[in-house]
């Protein structure tokens, strides 16, 4: 007998059967129908796997469930499938009564599609978030019927369901809920076959030896084992990174707010292909938070990787769609534990830096290539060479990108709000650091992210250590590069923000701000050594970039 032809369905399915055994308490109904159509057939062809158990009454279903989980333990997955409206609702007094235990109890609920919640159909309620005070709702997508059924959806779908099946053995274990919307019409069953689905787990550790086993045998198979590090202020990790980086353990990637080099080589897969496999990691140990370089992660999720997250945040983040493994655990023990039992002077790790470094060093010399912006900026670090009391602060979009392509990270602290990424706060966020912090705070903001943050400079404790680079050229340049916005006649006066020209002098005066002007070619390392010199006051270098009409 064929599966359903329920491309959501068949993908709980399939990884309800990697989970090695599992117990599903189902109840009666229609919509839940084709999930216990799908289920009583892997309960057919694996009875030593799946086991399924009728219960009609959904309250009480909830609490045989929970009895099965007390049995089964770590040994089983226990899930109860209900159907769709205030059958779910059934299941709460199990569901709070696993939460305050602790115990792993799996929700599946069939649900309507969303665009028919609140249209007076039958049996239609908001399932998604049901379960609130005790456990979060993982919602699967449902395309309308007839709607292919496209990779994004399916990616979705499977790290929805990963997730719920990893919530299950989070904080000491707990209950989970699962949310399946299914289209009309039901009872098709025309696929042979079910899909293929990739799994991901969570490890919890507390050891000094944070990877098993396996997953470092996998590492030392790989052909290209990278380590690629996002935004981290969690620690000093510089010491862990660049023994992995001298000894060539690991191919080391790191974004210029990682706080480690080299970080110039993430430049080079702005032009990368994917047809470039000997430079492109099979394998990734990724750590911290956000990635600049958006090439660099499309390339990933292009390619077939398997990736190792470490990290302590609740979510099971999925930076490059490839996750395998969630190790929870702090970055610094897992990095000293590859340093001391991963292989040194591995040969394809070595080919690959040296000619990731070689394709850095002939971009560097194209000077002629360089953005006004950055060319500015490669004044100010030549100005900034001979100083270590300082730490630059970056404002998002332009600013940042560009900084990526002038300044090396890991001999200073550079930050940047790149949390969410947003265009407010960045001056800010500057100016409380500075307010708490030694030596110079150098500033380096656009002209909207300015405009939009000038209150920060209204505080009667504006400190004198502040440096404030403003790059001025009347408008969001970043949307000038955006593939097809400039066919839209809206770009530039209603997207990109584009103006006359505003000046800064006016909220440098009226805040006691010092202000000076400049043109981009007289943006040289002198002045900007004047400027960085010692002030009773903050000081606001704007580089006007736009032409005046």
């Amino acid at each position: 007998m064929p599966y359903s032809n329920t491309p959501q369905v068949n993908q709980l399915t399939s990884l309800l059967l990697t989970r090695g055994s599992c117990d599903v308490v189902v109840c009666p109904g229609s919509r839940n129908g084709i999930i216990v159509h799908n289920l009583h057939l892997l309960a057919e062809n694996h009875p030593q796997r799946v086991r399924l158990h009728p219960v009609t009454d959904e309250r009480s279903a909830g609490f045989v469930a929970l009895g099965l989980a007390l049995a089964n333990g770590d040994a089983a997955l226990t899930a109860v499938c209900v159907t769709s409206g205030s059958a779910v609702l059934a299941c709460l007094p199990a569901v709070a009564e696993a939460y305050f235990r602790h115990i792993p109890l799996l929700v599946i609920s069939a649900d309507r599609p969303v665009w028919q919640i609140g249209q007076t159909d039958g049996q239609t309620l908001v399932q998604n978030g049901a379960f609130h005070s005790y456990c979060p709702t993982q919602q699967l997508l449902c395309l309308p019927a007839g709607t292919p059924y496209d990779e994004k959806t399916r990616l979705q779908n499977n790290r929805a369901i990963n997730e719920a099946f990893c919530q299950l053995s989070q904080h000491g274990g707990g209950p989970a809920h699962l949310n399946v919307p299914i289209d009309e019409p039901l009872f098709q069953f025309t696929v042979d076959e079910l899909p293929r689905e990739r799994t991901f787990r969570r490890l919890r550790t507390y050891s000094s030896i944070p990877l098993p086993h396996e997953l470092l045998d996998a590492i030392r198979q790989a052909r290209l084992p990278a380590l690629c590090m996002g935004q981290y202020e969690q620690g000093d990790l510089t010491a862990e990174v660049d023994t992995l980086e001298r000894e060539h353990r690991l191919l080391v990637l790191p974004e210029i707010l990682s706080g480690a080099r080299p970080s110039f080589r993430m430049n080079v897969f702005d032009g990368l292909g994917t047809d470039e496999k000997e430079l492109i990691p099979d394998l990734v140990i990724q750590v911290g938070g956000n990635f600049v370089h958006k090439r660099f992660k499309r390339l990933l999720r292009e390619t077939d990787c398997r990736v190792i997250r470490i990290g302590l945040e609740p979510e099971n983040t999925d930076t490059f769609c490839h996750l395998d493994t969630f190790i929870e655990s702090p970055a610094l023990p897992v990095l000293s534990q590859l340093n001391r039992l991963l292989p040194a002077q591995n040969p394809k790790v070595l080919s690959a830096s040296r000619e990731l470094d070689k394709r850095q060093s002939a971009l560097a010399q194209s000077d002629a290539e360089r953005t006004p912006l950055e060319r500015v900026l490669l004044s100010l670090r030549d100005a900034l060479s001979s100083r270590t009391d300082f730490t630059l602060h970056l404002a998002n979009s332009s600013a940042v990108r560009a900084a990526s392509r002038v300044f090396e990270a890991g001999s200073f602290p550079i930050f940047c709000n790149r949390g969410v990424n947003g265009i407010e706060g960045s001056l800010s966020t500057a100016v409380g650091c500075a307010m708490k912090g030694d030596g110079l705070h150098v500033v380096v903001i656009g002209d909207l992210s300015f405009f939009y943050d000038a209150n920060a400079l209204w505080n009667t404790h504006l400190p004198s250590n502040l440096r404030i680079l403003l790059f001025n050229d009347a408008g969001g340049s970043i949307f000038n590069g955006l593939p097809g916005l400039a066919d839209s006649p809206a770009r530039d006066a209603f997207v990109a923000a584009r103006s006359k020209g505003f000046s800064a002098r006016g909220i440098a005066q009226s805040f006691g701000v010092s202000h000076q002007e400049l043109l981009p070619p007289n943006c040289k390392e002198s002045v900007f050594k004047q400027w960085l010199a010692e002030s009773p006051v903050a000081r606001l270098l704007e580089v006007k970039a736009y032409a005046e009409t």
